[in-house]
Formats: C-alpha cells, structure tokens, sequence
C-alpha cells in the first residue's frame, strides 16, 4: 500500500483528472522546443555583448504520426496525395465538424491558416498586430509573406509551435505540401487540442521519477455506483474473482501495436521498473493510469483495516470487499524489438522464483506473478498467451474482469445479464506466461 500524504489538496477528483490529463502530449520527443533567452552577466551590467546569433526554433517530428492518425482518428490519405478536399476533412475528423475547411488549394500557407484555429489558437492569431507579425518572424528568422493574414497565422504558428523555423520558410517558398507535411501538422493540432497521446515523458527523461511520484500521490479511491453493483454482484456469483474500475480520463491514448500494460500497487517498483529500462537500452512513453483494484476481503485475515483516502474493505451483508488504488504502468516502446524484450528483462530482474524467495538481485516490489499485457498485437506464443478483459463500460468508467479464452463467452453472457443496459465488450489480450498461470491456477510461478 503506498504511503498516504500528510497532507491532502483539497480538490475533487475531477481537478485531479483535470490536472493530470492537462499534461497530454508534453514529452521529450513530441514537445516543442524551448526558446529560451539568456542574459550575460555584462548585458546586465550594460557592457557591450557580442551579437548573439538568433535561435531557429525546432518541433521534433512524430515518426508514428500516420499510424496514430489511423488508429484513433480514421485519418489516411489514401490516394497518396494531400489536397484541399481530404485535408479539410481530416481536419474535421481531427479537430471536430466546426473545423473549417482549407480555403482556395492546398499549400503550407493555406494548411498553417487553417491549422491554427483547428487547434485552438484562432483568438491568439487574431490579436497579433502588424508590428507584432513582423517582429515574431524576425525572430525566426523567417521572412514574411506579402497577405497579412498568412503572415498572422505563420507567426502565431510558430508561437506555438503547431510549425517549426524551417517548415514556416518552406511555406514562404511556396515548397509542396506532401502527405507527411499533413500528417505531422495534423499530429501537432491533436496533441494541442488534447486528442493526442496523454503521458508523463519518456523512460531516459532524468525527470520521469518525480512525475511519476507527483502522479501517484494524486490518485485517490474511485468508484461508479452502477458499475460497482455489477462488480459486487459477479464476485458473489462467482463469476470472476475480482476486477480494476478505471477512468478514460487517464487513458494513456498509446499505440496499441507497440504498447503493453503493467500492473501493479507500490511506486518504488515502477521507479525501478524504469530504471531498469533505461539500464537495458530501452525508451518507452511512460503513462501511470490509476486502477482501483476490487477484491474479496477475507476475515481469517483479521480485522477489517481503518478506511483510508486510497485504501477500503466495505461489506455489502456476508461479503467484504476491497478498494485499493492501483496502477497500470503504460508504455509505448519506440520499436518491436523493445517490446518484445521486455517480457525477458522482466523475468530475468523483476520476478521471484522458486530458489530465491528472498528476491536477492531483483527489483523493489518484484511478484512471483507479474502482470503484463497487450491488446494491440499477437505475442509470441511461448511468452505469452491469450486471455480477455471483459469490459463492463459507464461514461467515462469501466471495470476490468479477466477471463480464459474457453470461459470468455460464459463471462460475457453472465455479465451482460447482470449489466443491464450497460455495455460489455471482450476484448483480447495476450498476457505473460506467470499471469497466465495464476488465471488458470496451474502454477504460482
């Protein structure tokens, strides 16, 4: 069980997701560059500096962009080509139906004019003055085309960073605008409108630690009242033996082809876990989504525990159960390759096993029974295996039961019955051989 703060920030869970979830996007790869202004000690004291050379600004481009697009927006540029008519219209599937539409053919000068307000920013651009245009470009470096609205919309662009230095000198050229340039610009509007990927930065990020630390000291019990009488109603059935609620609000929006999920309840192992990654030449997008964890409290194991703000055993008559937060530890891995190593880096330092109950040489936290899983890819079969989560969705909630692939369909059908209008959906996953073992009771191991 973790450590409870001290003291509690008097805020609503909603302010917490809020906060949270308001740090979508902002990570070492996909942030934009910080343009910083340093100031010389003889600058200060008035003495005559050297010119300093201005900075071009840089927004790193997001190899995965078309996949992302694909994936969580239906965007593809299927006819090879981008014009005015199919930007337009991911434009709309990106950014919403009041996205308006690229006015005249499509270039950098009309996509950045129509990007911007799709992204958000269509008062800001508006509130530059002429003097304010030409001052921004010059500081990029960039040189300003002759219609002022285009030169608004450049600037403001720039400003935040939905372009870059030399993207804004292509579209001053008049350079083509190709599929990739639509893909990248497109990726940039959904991550400022929030619609991109929601994590807290990379695994070699020196910072990750205590973000993680400030994330995990913000989760606190959850529940949904409906989806809490079906759980509570399936563990008194018998129809799984525990489950997760969780909050879309959290959700990491990763890859699912290059994302696997990793469970667990103390902070100090994900630290490891990701130390770990960074010891073994792996990078991965890191999210922590918080999981309460819901499960059969039994009396042999003595008094019912003091309620907690993330720890709670309730009784519903005969039957107790717990409420305890959790994690999913989500990462996004850069390659296949990663992915696929994890599962053996992982036996090999963050799993007990027979001979070394102690855990001498693993991990803080490490489990006979690690949790990990995939829903985007088939794994190897002789490392992981088939399983289902039956999802039992409410809003913004659901609940997380998981089941063997010849009890899926028994599971689905009992749950559906229970869940009334609620919806249940199976979805597979391919997990490690020791969380396979625990499911179907055949080792502890």
């Amino acid at each position: 069980m973790k450590k409870i703060c001290k003291k509690l920030l008097s805020v609503t869970l909603v302010a917490t997701i809020l906060v949270v979830s308001g740090c979508a996007g902002q990570s070492k790869q996909e942030s934009p560059a910080e343009n910083t202004a340093f100031v010389s000690q003889e600058a200060q004291s008035g003495a005559e500096t050297p010119a300093i050379e201005t900075p071009t600004q840089t927004v790193a481009n997001d190899g995965t962009a078309a996949a992302y697009l694909k994936t969580y927006f239906d965007v593809t540029f299927s006819s090879g080509q981008a014009d005015a008519g199919n930007f337009s219209e991911a434009l709309k599937q990106v950014a919403g139906e009041q996205a308006a539409a690229v006015e005249g053919d499509l270039s950098w000068l009309t996509a950045v004019q129509a990007a911007v307000p799709a992204a958000g920013f269509a008062e800001l651009m508006l509130s530059y003055p002429a003097e304010k245009v030409a001052e921004r470009l010059a500081f990029y470096a960039v040189e300003a085309p002759e219609e002022p609205a285009a030169a608004a919309a450049l600037a403001c662009a720039l400003d935040v960073a939905l372009i870059a230095s030399p993207e804004a000198k292509q579209a001053v050229a008049q350079a083509a605008f190709t599929v990739a340039d639509a893909e990248q610009l497109l990726m940039r509007i959904a991550m400022a409108n929030g619609d991109g990927r929601n994590y807290l930065g990379m695994a070699s990020d020196p910072s990750i630690y205590g973000k993680m630390n400030q994330t995990w000291n913000s989760f606190l019990l959850f529940d949904d009242g409906k989806l809490s009488a079906v759980g509570r109603e399936a563990v008194e059935q018998e129809v799984t033996t525990g489950y997760g609620i969780k909050s879309a609000v959290y959700s990491a929006r990763f890859l699912p082809g290059l994302t696997l999920q990793y469970g667990h309840s103390e902070i100090g192992h994900a630290h490891q876990l990701i130390g770990l990654l960074n010891s073994e030449g792996i990078d991965a997008k890191v999210q922590l989504e918080p999981k309460v964890s819901i499960y059969q409290y039994l009396l042999e194991w003595g008094p019912v525990p003091e309620a907690t703000p993330t720890y709670e055993v309730k009784q519903f008559g005969d039957l107790y159960l717990v409420y305890a937060v959790e994690y999913d530890l989500q990462l996004e891995f850069n390659n296949t390759a990663d992915m696929q190593h994890f599962d053996e880096v992982i036996k090999t330092y963050a799993k007990k096993n027979e001979g070394n109950e102690e855990a001498v040489g693993l991990i803080y936290g490490s489990w006979w029974q690690p949790l990990y899983s995939t829903a985007g890819v088939k794994m190897p079969g002789e490392d992981y295996h088939q399983i289902y989560d039956c999802v039992v969705t409410n809003g913004i909630y659901s609940i997380h039961p998981f089941t063997l692939p010849e009890d899926q369909e028994a599971v689905t059908a009992r749950l559906k019955e229970l869940a009334g209008d609620l919806e249940v959906t199976p979805v597979e996953r391919y997990c490690n051989t020791a969380f396979y073992n625990y499911l179907t009771g055949a080792d502890y191991q």
